[in-house]
């Protein structure tokens, strides 16, 4: 059957480079991603993007269970949820507003704030958890890469294969942050980095939000 192979591969090489191309695209994950990478080393930055794997494989599962239809269906429980959403990329703004300056001027990684590692993770598992249009792409997506046939370990499939294309577009951003490090060697640019940062998440909170006012 090598059409039918020939067909398949096709098939999954389109959900792979669609997937590649809505990852690349700058949001709330990637930039809190090229932050860690720059002020802490691609190697951490990295394992804290673990954090927002593991919200993309819980949204993509809710998804699959029909939670997407019942988002779609439902417009108040999707506008509290955007709102959730809003709120807590408005708060992670404020938080880099808030955090006192250290220059990145060592080559070493240095322990990260709030609860070292484990706060990134969480942080990068807030950003990706706190979004519920991810449901609405999944729910969207699937179907048109699954037959009607296609059972449920299709499905595991692509869910694995979009983290995994997510987990090497990302950790490419994160290896090139790398080289941006030496722009972060004294004080001031670690403030403006960081105010532009929180500035970027404000405005994603914005943009959550400016539907649901207009």
């Amino acid at each position: 059957m090598p059409g039918v192979r020939q067909m398949i591969f096709a098939t999954f090489v389109a959900f792979v480079l669609i997937s590649a191309a809505q990852v690349a695209t700058p949001g709330p994950s990637t930039v809190f991603l090229l932050n860690n990478a720059i002020m802490y080393g691609p190697r951490r930055a990295i394992l804290a993007l673990s954090g927002d794997l593991a919200a993309i494989v819980i949204l993509a599962s809710l998804s699959a269970v029909g939670v997407g239809a019942l988002l779609a269906t439902n417009a108040a429980l999707f506008t509290a949820l955007r709102l959730g959403g809003a709120l807590y990329l408005f708060w992670l703004g404020a938080q880099y507003f808030r955090a006192p300056t250290v220059a990145a001027d060592r080559d070493d990684i240095r322990p990260s704030p709030e609860g070292g590692g484990l706060g990134l993770w969480l942080q990068s598992f807030g950003i990706g958890i706190s979004n519920p249009k991810a449901v609405l792409f999944f729910a969207a997506l699937f179907p048109q890469f699954i037959p009607a046939d296609g059972g449920y370990g299709l499905l595991v499939a692509l869910v694995v294969a979009f983290v995994a294309t997510k987990l090497v577009v990302l950790s490419c951003y994160a290896l090139a942050a790398r080289q941006l490090r030496g722009l972060f060697s004294g004080k001031a640019n670690v403030e403006l980095g960081r105010r532009l940062t929180g500035t970027v998440f404000v405005l994603f909170g914005c943009l959550m939000v400016w539907p649901i006012l207009t």
